[in-house]
């Protein structure tokens, strides 16, 4: 593994110009985003394909968005920065396409994307610590990375919003389990 990882599939977004360079134009360009790219305490960096050729590394996560909608500030799209050197992204079938609504570090509707972000170093070391991160695609547009408490999932085929009372009551779990010897 290594700081930089692929997507389990590509997606369709835009760039936010004034990431590109001083002298480009207001606006935004076209892009896929294929993989991504962190360092310890950052913000999680894309790589994308430019609609001009270009390849392009280093976008921050706020710098992109399936629309022209910026507004979310960096601080709410990834409240934690990576969290380790060696990056690892995995598909999380399941949770591709359902919705959901963000509780915590801003309020907003969205929709998983299946992308799921985590380091094998760095906070794994500490399970208390330890929060793989989802890649939730807002309605506005914008992408949010959040630990799995900070958004509550619809499914019309399981979920019962009586039982959404005990969300208060859930706790992580701070015991370690080893195999024996």
């Amino acid at each position: 593994m290594s700081r930089h990882a692929s997507l389990p599939f590509h997606l369709y977004v835009n760039v936010q110009n004034s990431f590109l360079g001083p002298t480009m134009p207001p606006g935004t360009t076209a892009a896929i985003w294929h993989g991504v790219y962190a360092r310890p305490f950052q913000t999680l960096m894309c790589h994308v394909l430019l609609e001009s050729g270009a390849h392009w590394s280093g976008l921050p996560l706020h710098a992109i968005s399936t629309t022209q909608d910026f507004s979310v500030p960096h601080e709410h799209l990834m409240p934690w920065g990576s969290m380790g050197e060696q990056t690892e992204t995995w598909h999380a079938r399941y949770l591709e396409g359902l919705t959901c609504e963000i509780r915590a570090p801003f309020k907003a509707r969205g929709r998983h994307t299946g992308v799921i972000i985590d380091w094998t170093d760095g906070f794994s070391r500490y399970p208390q610590e330890h929060k793989p991160l989802n890649l939730i695609a807002l309605d506005s547009g914008q992408f949010a990375l959040l630990p799995n408490n900070y958004a509550v999932y619809d499914d019309a085929h399981f979920v019962d919003d009586a039982a959404k009372e005990h969300l208060r009551r859930y706790r992580r779990g701070e015991d370690v389990y080893w195999e024996k010897e």
